[in-house]
């Protein structure tokens, strides 16, 4: 019940979560299944033992400090950090893991981020999928809660930021000759997804690229990660999974019709 009660306190901060259990998701999608969905939740966590609660931290920044790996201290790397930037962690949420760790947590709307990057001697900030209280082993501060999470300071932001000098040749100033790679289409899809939407644009984005990539042929289950991942990195702010499944199976219905002949 302890983990239940948690995902649904999380949800009303308007952070998804997702049951695991030995690092493995109890749910069909993995991660994808992350929701703030109250009745979905209940279902997610209808396990009674052992679950663990895990964050799709799409609007979370983690900083992993290590205290048990040998050679690393990842303390004296916190403080060294707080030394260059002041004492930027004292007053966001923190809990300990089972191995005498601690993590960190912030608020952030970036995106591009890398899911981990490592900042040396035990220190890491991931982006990516991680492990709560009340899981096994992880301890909350007793004083905190989520709703005392800060704004990630901008200098951590940056850090975590994707460097586009290295991932994209065309920026680098070792590999300054342009591409000239043939663009096909899956190319200028995949450019025209990653372009994003704000409010007022995300329905009908969504149901664009959920379109182009149906009538292409691809697998409706492959169109359905592919959406999930659109909707939490290039979406701002992200759609309820109620709004996401419910544009999704407008389209996945037009499709079919189409397929069939069927005028829609």
């Amino acid at each position: 019940m302890q983990a239940i009660n948690k995902a649904l306190e999380l949800a009303e901060l308007g952070i998804a979560s997702y049951p695991t259990k030995d690092k493995k998701p109890l749910t069909p999608h993995g991660h994808y299944d992350a929701t703030t969905e109250l009745k979905k939740l209940k279902r997610l966590f209808k396990h009674s033992t052992d679950i663990n609660i895990r964050l799709n931290t799409s609007h979370l920044i983690v900083l992993d400090v290590d205290r048990h790996t040998e050679g690393k201290n990842g303390t004296e790397a916190l403080y060294k950090l707080a030394e260059q930037h002041g004492n930027f962690f004292s007053e966001t949420y923190f809990e300990s893991t089972p191995h005498n760790g601690l993590h960190f947590f912030f608020k952030t709307n970036a995106k591009q981020l890398r899911d981990k990057t490592n900042l040396g001697n035990g220190v890491e900030i991931i982006t990516d999928q991680i492990v709560i209280a009340p899981s096994r082993g992880y301890e909350p501060a007793k004083h905190m809660s989520f709703k005392d999470i800060k704004e990630a300071p901008m200098w951590l932001v940056d850090m975590a930021k994707v460097n586009m000098a290295k991932v994209n040749p065309s920026h680098s100033a070792e590999n300054s000759a342009q591409y000239n790679g043939i663009k096909r289409y899956g190319a200028y899809l995949l450019e025209e997804m990653a372009q994003g939407a704000n409010t007022g644009q995300r329905n009908t984005y969504l149901t664009k690229m959920i379109g182009k990539m149906l009538y292409q042929g691809t697998a409706p289950k492959v169109v359905y990660e592919f959406a999930c991942i659109a909707n939490q990195h290039f979406v701002n702010p992200t759609l309820s999974d109620k709004e996401l499944n419910r544009i999704f199976k407008s389209v996945l219905q037009r499709e079919t019709k189409r397929l069939k002949g069927v005028s829609v």
